[in-house]
């Protein structure tokens, strides 16, 4: 039974798992809140939350019984992009995920007209390595997604962490989908012209019919609202120390985001203007796990890593990429086979090429489970991801948090008032670390209210 708190007209959703934010959205879809295509989709997140149910039919995609049951937390969004609803997905990613780099993409997403899976045409390792990629002529139905990928990284990371390289900023890999020119994320030159831009206040705009006063002739700098109720602008945030992470009196050391960075938002979210955005926040973006290795041995993990290795295409051909992704799908298939067996008989190893790594990770499981306390199940969960970049690992600091929580802050001040907002705490599964969850999300309620007023509050979990 969801509790429900009403704070105002803008809804917030909060939930424990991500994929029980659908069955909300799609509430709103159509109704009160939301049209029913062309949403821009912006999502702060430790993971991208772009892949695909593995078995799911496309048409199925509107019997939301069975789409309901089919997503989990890693696949809920691509799914709304197929039935028309999302046009567009920014991913906010922290300093220390690389599953994606920093780029903007437009791929199709559709229906495999030889399986009837949803399927989708982007060749990024990231849709590849889980064999959701199928050549565009052999996708039915399509919808074009446009993605955006950006790192969130305040102005003082780099030098707390020398180590940690932001994988947007220099990358070299190539971009193996069509790039969107219109909103290509290197805006140097754009900023230089732009230099002296202040935030007018975005997210104070929008529905609620909002003027923001900063002329001349202004004595202060507010946002007049139709309800008389003062909005900070965003000079007025930055002048008081936020959560007690600051104490300088200069305005650019209170900035936890650079111009530059800053400028680029300015560009993307000016294509934004007068269309419907939905903010998605998981709570792991501020800390996060990757809980199999807690699970695991550094050993367990390291053998599973070698039984599940992925071998990238040859090159960006179809042909090729078509190739890697139907021997993956038969490694993965054997593999969850061999596990599947194994869950109704333990002792038995059925017989496989790689039988022998097989049963050195079993006897090492059995060391630390028990004879019947390995889950094969979750095992080949586990081993499923492991591919060219790993679950991201990071668990922050009360300082990393703060200063991510006032670079969301700063972030949002430039975007836009959305049309809903959803959470979920990712606590459940040890994705957001469980005893950090609760005060990282009084912290991003706190910020919420503080940009958008006052906000209706259902909390599900």
């Amino acid at each position: 039974m969801a509790k429900i708190k009403k704070y105002g007209t803008l809804p917030l959703y909060i939930v424990e798992d991500h994929n029980e934010v659908v069955p909300f959205i799609h509430r709103a879809i159509g109704g009160k809140y939301l049209p029913m295509s062309d949403i821009i989709f912006v999502h702060f997140d430790s993971h991208p939350d772009l892949l695909i149910p593995a078995e799911l039919k496309a048409d199925d995609i509107f019997n939301k019984d069975i789409l309901y049951e089919s997503q989990s937390i890693e696949n809920w969004i691509l799914p709304l992009v197929y039935a028309g609803h999302i046009s567009h997905v920014v991913w906010f990613k922290p300093p220390w995920c690389d599953q994606i780099t920093d780029k903007t993409i437009q791929f199709d997403v559709g229906k495999c007209y030889s399986t009837g899976f949803l399927r989708t045409s982007c060749k990024e390792s990231y849709f590849v390595s889980e064999t959701l990629y199928r050549p565009v002529e052999k996708l039915l139905n399509r919808k074009t997604l446009a993605l955006t990928v950006i790192t969130v990284q305040p102005t003082n990371w780099q030098e707390k962490h020398p180590t940690e390289q932001h994988n947007g900023e220099h990358s070299n890999k190539e971009e193996t989908c069509q790039p969107v020119n219109k909103m290509a994320l290197t805006a140097e030159e754009d900023c230089r012209k732009n230099s002296n831009v202040q935030s007018q206040g975005k997210a104070c705009e929008g529905d609620m019919k909002r003027k923001c006063v900063n002329g001349e002739n202004s004595t202060s700098d507010k946002c007049q609202i139709t309800q008389d109720t003062e909005c900070p602008t965003k000079k007025q945030r930055l002048d008081i120390p936020q959560h007690g992470s600051h104490g300088n009196s200069s305005q650019d050391s209170l900035s936890p985001l650079s111009a530059i960075f800053v400028s680029k938002l300015e560009n993307l979210f000016e294509d934004f203007k007068d269309r419907h955005i939905v903010l998605d926040i998981d709570l792991d973006f501020f800390s996060t796990k990757n809980p199999f290795k807690e699970l695991y041995s550094s050993r367990q993990f390291q053998l599973l890593q070698e039984l599940y290795t992925y071998t990238k295409p040859a090159d960006d051909t179809d042909e090729a990429i078509t190739k890697c992704v139907e021997e993956r799908e038969a490694q993965l298939c054997q593999l969850k086979q061999v596990f599947l067996s194994m869950g109704d008989n333990p002792e038995r190893i059925p017989k496989h090429e790689r039988c022998e790594l097989i049963q050195t990770l079993v006897d090492d499981l059995k060391l630390t489970f028990g004879d019947d306390g390995v889950d094969f199940g979750l095992l080949h969960d586990a081993g499923c991801t492991c591919d060219d970049t790993e679950l991201p690992h990071h668990v922050s600091t009360q300082e990393e948090i703060t200063l991510l929580i006032d670079s969301v802050q700063e972030l949002l001040c430039h975007m836009y008032k959305p049309t809903i907002i959803t959470m979920a705490r990712s606590s459940n599964d040890d994705y957001c670390p469980p005893d950090q969850v609760d005060i990282i999300q009084d912290q991003t309620l706190e910020i919420l209210q503080d940009l958008y007023l006052k906000l209706n509050l259902t909390a599900s979990y």
